[in-house]
């Protein structure tokens, strides 16, 4: 498994749980590789020896590029792969990467299955992650296998692409349902009301898991640890839009959301939570 952070490290543990023989790449995050190693799991130093001998390997990375460079790179996954060996990629991707991803995969006879995950860190260590999973059906099949320990949904999908284009869309629902969430929650403040006693009436009347995860942090104030950064959301954005000019699809609120989450980033707050956005009128226009 390459990628152990917050939700890489629970699923490497369940792995280990399920008496999976797991080898992780040494993460940066202090006492992860000690953490599993006390599990069972061999710590390698590099993509290539983390992959060496392995017949699945499970990619958890931020985005497409890092996915490229740790199978292509140098001391890359593919220089050692064996024939047959299948990459298992949760990343949220860039579809269209994707699918040159999979092609040069397929020329060194790699087999490529997208499997994003939904659920977050709570589901992770549950074992409870649902996954937009999509490839060629055996290839499925066999990743199947592995995910089981880790998550308890599939929803299938023609081809990696279709599956990644699935979670971009999913993701990118979230975020602009919270920037919806905050602008509720910031009429309510200005209007005077009561913000949990709003909040309370929200989830009565117009519940979501939106609402439910982030609507909390904001009336709260509380922001750290972050969930989701903003960041992370501009670049799922961003994938978004890529998706929405190449269907030449309207997207009106997701371009609306980008921008807000593109101003909270530039204001120095992308490593901060996605609910943070409403620090800005909590501190009268300055967040």
């Amino acid at each position: 498994m390459i990628g152990v952070g917050a939700m890489g490290e629970p699923m490497a543990a369940n792995l280990l749980k399920k008496g999976f023989a797991v080898t992780v790449m040494k993460s940066r995050r202090p006492g992860v590789a000690d953490r599993l190693q006390a599990l069972g799991a061999t710590i390698a130093p590099t993509p290539a020896e983390t992959a060496a001998g392995c017949d699945v390997v499970i990619l958890i990375l931020p985005t497409s590029r890092e996915v490229e460079s740790v199978l292509f790179g140098s001391g890359g996954v593919s220089g050692k792969a064996a024939p047959g060996m299948l990459v298992v990629d949760c990343t949220t991707g860039n579809p269209p990467d994707t699918e040159s991803i999979c092609a040069r995969l397929r020329q060194k006879k790699i087999g490529f299955v997208a499997a994003g995950m939904t659920r977050g860190v709570a589901g992770a260590k549950q074992g409870k992650l649902a996954f937009f999973i999509g490839g060629d059906a055996a290839d499925v099949e066999k990743a199947k296998t592995v995910l089981q320990a880790m998550g308890d949904t599939f929803i299938q999908f023609g081809s990696a692409a279709q599956a990644h284009t699935a979670k971009v869309i999913s993701n990118v629902l979230s975020y602009a349902t919270v920037a919806l969430v905050n602008d509720a929650l910031m009429l309510g403040a200005k209007g005077g009301l009561d913000l949990k006693t709003l909040y309370q009436a929200l989830m009565e009347g117009a519940p979501s898991k939106a609402l439910e995860a982030f609507g909390s942090r904001i009336v709260a104030g509380e922001y750290e640890p972050p969930r989701v950064t903003v960041d992370h959301a501009c670049d799922d954005l961003v994938l978004s839009q890529g998706l929405a000019a190449g269907a030449v699809a309207p997207v009106f609120m997701l371009g609306t959301a980008q921008e807000l989450y593109r101003l909270a980033s530039a204001g120095g707050h992308g490593g901060r939570d996605i609910s943070m956005i409403s620090a800005s009128w909590r501190a009268g226009g300055k967040a």
